[in-house]
């Protein structure tokens, strides 16, 4: 899995959320003065991420990543999992995390799943842990101001179902000390370095998560959601995704 290897500790984390809180901040409060008494709106949070805490809302730019195939993701970060994601989008998942958390938004802990097995060592059952955190609403807004819900470029793979329309929780993803490999000690965010910005499959490292447990094996789970090619734009398109509380 291709992906970007940021080394980012939890205490790296944290001074780069103080950082960039300080700079939203002061950016609403020019933004406030300048417009008041109107209601501030949106302030520059990092590239590619604007916030508006009085509203509750994040949102963030991006582009359609593909527009046929079996979807594992429906946000992925730039040069990681584009091939299986409906938009692709270029700010660290952290930096997301990090916008949420100043917007108000509390986040919980990703989905898991795990085999479970008898005395005997068969296997017995699967045991799924779904994802928490806030419950979320994702729209797109499109060049000409439309919004769709982006759950609405989603159908099932076998053309029965519907796709829930505002599945998503802000999980937060996770961190997770880094690979011998990396010969450099600490942590990690995970979502960082696998990509995973909105998921679908459970990887169990997603920023937001879908509310449902879908092993990411497919010897448990066969490929249930692609992308509903009737309805998204082309690949390449420019979007903002808006995410707000449910």
């Amino acid at each position: 899995m291709c992906g970007v290897r940021l080394v980012c500790g939890r205490a790296f984390f944290m001074m780069n959320m103080l950082r960039l809180y300080a700079s939203a901040i002061a950016s609403t409060l020019l933004i406030g003065c300048a417009t008041a008494p109107r209601h501030a709106g949106l302030a520059d949070f990092a590239q590619g991420l604007r916030v508006d805490r009085s509203a509750k809302c994040v949102e963030v730019d991006a582009e359609i990543a593909i527009d046929v195939g079996v979807l594992e993701a429906a946000a992925c970060l730039h040069k990681t999992r584009e091939h299986e994601s409906l938009v692709v989008v270029r700010a660290l998942p952290s930096a997301l995390h990090a916008a949420m958390l100043l917007a108000g938004f509390e986040p919980g802990k990703p989905g898991v799943w795990s085999e479970l097995f008898l005395p005997s060592r068969a296997f017995d059952r699967l045991e799924l842990k779904p994802p928490s955190g806030a419950l979320l609403a994702i729209d797109v807004r499109l060049a000409d101001g439309t919004l769709v819900p982006l759950s609405s470029w989603i159908r099932s793979t076998d053309g029965a179902r519907a796709f829930p329309l505002h599945p998503w929780v802000f999980a937060g993803s996770v961190f997770a000390p880094n690979p011998k490999s990396w010969k450099e000690p600490g942590e990690h965010y995970v979502a960082d370095y696998t990509g995973q910005i909105i998921g679908i499959v459970t990887f169990g490292d997603e920023v937001i998560a879908f509310d449902e447990v879908l092993p990411d094996r497919v010897a448990f789970a066969e490929p249930d959601w692609e992308v509903d090619s009737t309805k998204i734009p082309p690949p390449g398109t420019p979007v903002i995704l808006v995410i707000r509380a449910r």
